[in-house]
């Protein structure tokens, strides 16, 4: 699914709120798509699509959540002006990190314990390699559930967010 030229973002987040809603309603979604990695460390999802459609998908569905995104991460055009000086020339086709918090989820984090700032923005990453065009991985780094049980009951809410986030943005 493309966007279409001359709509709105405001008609392309009706939409996917829309489209979202029917996915849910009849117990399915429009695209595929498989968890490729999960570890502690990181959660990666795969898809087979256009990475501009799947990147404006991320940032659809942050905005569907109410959230704002603080930062974009140009990670691959950073690979590639430095692509002289280091190895990791052509890696990616494209990729970029969108950053974004909550003060609903965060307040609860840092008010469970102060020291849960470190953990905030929350961060997701899309990106396509060079070697496999028209895959798009779509991952982010779980915060640790550390601290009491009310500390790891906000955190593991914050990755169930970002989760949540990302699953939406591939249900196209």
């Amino acid at each position: 699914m493309k966007t279409l030229p001359g709509i709105s973002r405001t008609l392309r987040h009706s939409a996917l709120a829309i489209g979202l809603g029917l996915g849910l309603a009849v117990g399915g979604t429009a695209s595929a798509y498989e968890t490729f990695m999960e570890t502690d460390e990181r959660v990666i999802f795969t898809t087979e699509g256009e990475y501009d459609f799947y990147f404006e998908m991320v940032e659809e569905a942050i905005a569907a959540e109410g959230l704002v995104i603080n930062n974009v991460g140009y990670i691959a055009n950073m690979l590639d002006r430095t692509g002289g000086q280091e190895s990791g020339e052509g890696i990616y086709l494209n990729g970029q990190s969108v950053d974004f918090c909550s003060a609903t989820y965060s307040r609860a984090t840092m008010e469970a314990d102060p020291h849960n700032m470190l953990f905030c923005p929350y961060i997701i990453t899309v990106y396509e390699l060079s070697e496999e065009p028209g895959t798009i991985y779509m991952g982010y780094t779980p915060v640790p559930e550390v601290g009491d049980k009310d500390s790891k009951e906000s955190l593991r809410a914050v990755n169930e967010l970002v989760e949540r986030i990302i699953k939406e943005a591939l249900a196209f």
